[in-house]
């Protein structure tokens, strides 16, 4: 059990989260300007790129991976896509030395954790490389990140739990025993949003658990099963990825509970979408489903462009986030076209 830990990781997220870029604003406006296509590209080809990616075990990641090696073919471009067997922080580094080796004009890397960050970096300027950091870690000096405001987003989705629950006891479908980047800043965004709409003591976080493998359906209908034998009542469910809360809905249904309320996801699978959509707010059943927009195929298609503008010599910026958007059922069919 990490809960001590990870409320000391709230807090730690709230302090990184006061220097973040933070979209507030109405969910049309952040979402009226979603980025679409690639325009012209035609700077990257001819170049050699690595990219290592966190996994493949889940759609997200899988079709992030497919676009930006699709994008690769139309365009030029020798993509040598390697993928994190152990989910580990040495075999990502190792990884980045072997691309590096191999003569790669820039790493693209998916990490574990902010952790792992700093030691591929350091590799990135050794060998005279730019370093694209995407998905699952947060801005930082020395390298341009793609993908997301976690916390934001998440805080988005929380706010719809509070508005929504009085309170009640809570478990967390973790993706990592990691208590760094994406997990702590989701989590953490999540109890904000909360915290914005009421009394956050009246939330309990009784249980959790983290998937040891790839973080999809069956490990999060596994952990989900886990924590209905261990507690008698839920009532949220709060998941690191979408792929996991369809996994805690089977679970959950599976086992014929109806003491849970409501179940939060993150990324906006089409899947997911769908069932939000049809479980219209916890009107059929009682069980209500909120996600948080990630597309990956459009952070696949934002790194193509700055690695275009990298090999071009045009100036690149240190952070590009996609727009801050939750997804509910009372806006699920303006936006389930994003889903993937």
């Amino acid at each position: 059990m990490k809960i001590a830990k990870i409320a000391f990781a709230i807090l730690l997220v709230f302090v990184i989260s006061c220097g973040s870029v933070f979209a507030e604003g109405s969910q049309e406006e952040a979402a009226k300007d979603l980025p679409q296509g690639t325009g012209d590209l035609s700077g990257v080809s001819g170049h050699k790129v690595g990219f290592i990616q966190l996994t493949l075990g889940t759609t997200y990641h899988a079709a992030m991976s497919d676009r930006f090696e699709e994008l690769g073919k139309e365009n030029g471009v020798d993509v040598s896509m390697v993928v994190s067997q152990s989910r580990s922080a040495e075999e990502q580094l190792s990884l980045a030395e072997d691309l590096i080796a191999q003569g790669v004009e820039a790493l693209v890397l998916n990490p574990i954790g902010d952790e792992i960050v700093p030691s591929v970096l350091a590799l990135a300027e050794g060998a005279g490389i730019p370093l694209i950091c995407v998905d699952n870690t947060s801005p930082g000096a020395g390298y341009t990140y793609v993908g997301i405001d976690n916390f934001a987003i998440a805080r988005m989705v929380g706010r719809y739990v509070g508005k929504n629950m009085d309170g009640g006891k809570m478990v967390y479908v973790r993706s990592t025993a990691t208590d760094t980047g994406c997990p702590a800043l989701r989590f953490g965004g999540i109890m904000g949003g909360m915290s914005d709409e009421g009394e956050i003591s009246n939330f309990t976080l009784i249980d959790e658990r983290y998937a040891p493998g790839d973080v999809g359906e069956e490990a999060g209908m596994i952990q989900m099963e886990e924590m209905l034998a261990a507690n008698p009542e839920i009532d949220i469910v709060i998941a690191h990825h979408d792929a996991q809360a369809l996994g805690a809905l089977k679970a959950i249904m599976d086992a014929g509970r109806t003491d849970v309320k409501m179940i939060t996801g993150f990324d906006g699978e089409k899947r997911m979408l769908e069932m939000i959509r049809d479980y219209k707010g916890g009107s059929v059943n009682g069980l209500d489903l909120v996600t948080g927009l990630n597309s990956p195929t459009m952070i696949a298609e934002i790194t193509m462009n700055v690695l275009n503008d990298m090999f071009l010599g045009n100036e690149v910026g240190s952070t590009y986030f996609i727009p801050v958007l939750a997804i509910t059922h009372e806006n699920v069919d303006e936006y389930i076209k994003y889903g993937f």
